[in-house]
């Protein structure tokens, strides 16, 4: 293969790269959110770690996009989220006001919004899995054979928090619902 072609494959992978680190530097910031918001201990824990991990694929991506002759971003994505119909929201103003009078209300609100975080983070972590995925073929089809590494780690980092959580949902279920259950029975 030609130098230019080359040039145009790792300049393509780097465009990629840049978007990967566009979704990780947001990735970082909501895990710096989460560590504060979670009600488990292990469940923070892992958060923590997942942190950490984080900052090492910021810093391994960053350095991949140079070493191929990119420009890293500083810029952040939007992740997914679960949006909820305008009937919840009303129906959530209605529950916010009638929970500042009853502190099981107000229990079961935190521990629903909990469960509904739980589910974005699962999200953005099985997100997390697919993109390095098509990421690490993408490297392998192009030739670029010092991104693969840095790709196959991130993607075993991302699917054992992935599994981590799958594994776990049970727990944080079991521990929110007793909260949940209290307001609906009066």
């Amino acid at each position: 293969m030609n130098t230019k072609a080359n040039t145009n494959f790792n300049l393509k992978m780097a465009e990629y790269l840049n978007e990967q680190l566009a979704i990780e530097n947001s990735i970082a910031e909501r895990l710096v959110t989460r560590i504060h918001e979670v009600s488990f201990p292990d469940f923070r824990q892992h958060l923590e770690q997942n942190l950490r991990e984080t900052m090492g694929r910021q810093e391994m991506i960053y350095q991949l996009i140079v070493s191929l002759g990119g420009r890293p971003t500083d810029t952040k994505s939007t992740l997914p989220t679960l949006k909820m119909p305008d009937s919840h929201r009303i129906r959530e103003f209605k529950d916010t006001v009638e929970s500042l009078t009853d502190h099981r209300k107000k229990e079961a609100k935190l521990a629903e919004e909990e469960i509904h975080k739980i589910k974005e983070d699962i999200m953005v972590e099985k997100a997390g899995v697919i993109a390095y995925k098509i990421l690490l073929r993408i490297a392998e089809q192009a030739n670029i054979l010092n991104a693969t590494p840095v790709l196959k780690q991130s993607l075993e980092e991302e699917e054992s928090m992935s599994n981590w959580i799958t594994d776990n949902i049970s727990v944080m279920i079991d521990y929110l619902w007793p909260k949940i259950e209290s307001a609906l029975i009066e």
